[in-house]
């Protein structure tokens, strides 16, 4: 029913979620974050690098790197607030030095690492071609041949709508500033600071997209092993129910042989996937540590302006009146936060599949009696269960080696940003007695 339901997917959802994955991989390569040959990535079997976006990344690369000091110095000579007391100068600093060198950063590691990220889609693609031979059914090939499901569409949806609204509060400086309209330069050096903030989400977006294939491909790959645990153990059933004729023996221990040869494809396939698992949260560690850090500050710093703009006895003294709600601020924090949470929930997700393959290659391997199994299928079973056991220490996966992107980290930030949301405005109160 489920796979029914897929392929009976309405249009008005399809047509959007293509269009919004055909948006996202073009500002990649405008951006100089992809440097591919293929101009459209539905179809293909192979990814080939293109030397003329090669050169147009580096070229972006020594572009952000020259005028990053000019854009910040024109904002801090315009923005009088910046000026003014220090925690105002390391607010700027944090929403305009850090996400300049974040964004240079970013564009360096894809100009100087991008056959490795080309060749980590090149991996995923032939991982997709093994996996899809080894399934011996109508139903799996179809499941896996649908990526266009509603959950996936809806998630490309959501991230560029967060891209969207994450653009709200640039789009408001350029619109209210009064200096604007009076310097062309300094109007150039707020685009190019939300153009480097585009640049940082997008590495990251092509990090979910990567990380939402590769846990349709381990999804399938689990069904797969719960399909051939439960046809070898349909075998031992119908062996015990046959006697002990010499001709249905045999016949059993060679479809217990084959079995085991298809464990041991299947076994080859999920060690590739969790090589490029690797692999890939390794090319996108860094991005995601600058954005870990850039998300929280910016929320909490948004959050105290919106309580302090609304609220706060100094501003009802000062002017007789609170300030409505900036509804461009609120919208750049939920999108700023939704992005964040598409970089930490799939990865969890992915890592719970990975997971939930130990799960099943436990249960499945109960139900085999050692008495009747051939010693190929009683040896893939044992040498499965050991790979699956040491693989969590094995590939360890991490963010620079400093946290794992997971729940826990989520919650952490979270809980962060309402502590010191907290102590600012309990500072407010007594400051402003």
């Amino acid at each position: 029913l489920g796979y029914i339901r897929i392929t009976a997917m309405p249009r008005w959802l399809q047509l959007p979620g293509m269009s919004a994955l055909g948006i996202l991989y073009s500002l990649t390569r405008v951006f100089g974050l992809m440097a591919t040959a293929n101009w459209s990535p539905r179809g293909i079997k192979r990814v080939r690098q293109s030397l003329y976006l090669r050169i147009h990344g580096c070229v972006m690369l020594i572009f952000v790197g020259c005028f990053s000091p000019f854009a910040f110095w024109c904002i801090f000579q315009r923005m009088a607030f910046l000026r003014q007391n220090r925690i105002l100068l390391m607010i700027g600093f944090n929403r305009y030095v850090l996400l300049l060198v974040c964004a240079f950063m970013t564009l360096w590691i894809h100009c100087f690492k991008q056959a490795e990220i080309i060749g980590c889609l090149n991996r995923l693609l032939k991982c997709r071609r093994r996996l899809r031979r080894l399934m011996h059914t109508r139903k799996l090939k179809d499941s896996m041949d649908c990526l266009a499901t509603k959950g996936h569409l809806l998630e490309v949806v959501v991230l560029l709508s967060s891209y969207l609204l994450s653009m709200a509060q640039p789009i408001q400086i350029l619109k209210d500033d009064p200096e604007v309209r009076r310097n062309f330069m300094y109007a150039c050096s707020l685009v190019f600071v939300s153009v480097c903030q585009a640049i940082l989400q997008l590495s990251l977006g092509m990090y979910t997209m990567a990380i939402l294939f590769l846990g349709h491909l381990v999804r399938h790959s689990n069904l797969l092993l719960a399909k051939i645990l439960a046809d070898a153990e349909h075998i031992f059933e119908s062996s015990q129910k046959a006697g002990f004729w010499p001709n249905r023996q045999e016949l059993y221990k060679g479809q217990q042989k084959w079995l085991a040869l298809e464990l041991w494809r299947l076994l080859h396939v999920h060690h590739q996937l969790l090589k490029l698992h690797r692999s890939i949260c390794s090319l996108c560690a860094v991005q995601a540590v600058c954005f870990l850090g850039f998300v929280p500050l910016e929320c909490t710093i948004h959050l105290f302006f919106t309580y302090f703009m609304k609220y706060s006895k100094f501003i009802l003294r000062k002017y007789g009146r609170s300030f409505p709600l900036n509804y461009f601020a609120i919208a750049f924090l939920v999108g700023l936060f939704t992005n964040l949470l598409l970089v930490i929930l799939p990865t969890y997700y992915s890592e719970r599949r990975f997971n939930c393959t130990r799960e099943i290659i436990k249960g499945g391997g109960l139900a085999f009696p050692s008495r009747i199994t051939v010693k190929q299928l009683r040896h893939t079973m044992h040498f499965y269960g050991l790979y699956l056991k040491n693989v969590e220490h094995v590939f360890a996966v991490s963010a620079c080696g400093l946290f794992k992107l997971n729940n826990a980290i989520l919650f952490c930030i979270v809980r962060a940003i309402l502590e010191y949301l907290m102590i600012l405005i309990q500072f407010d109160k007594v400051l402003n007695k």
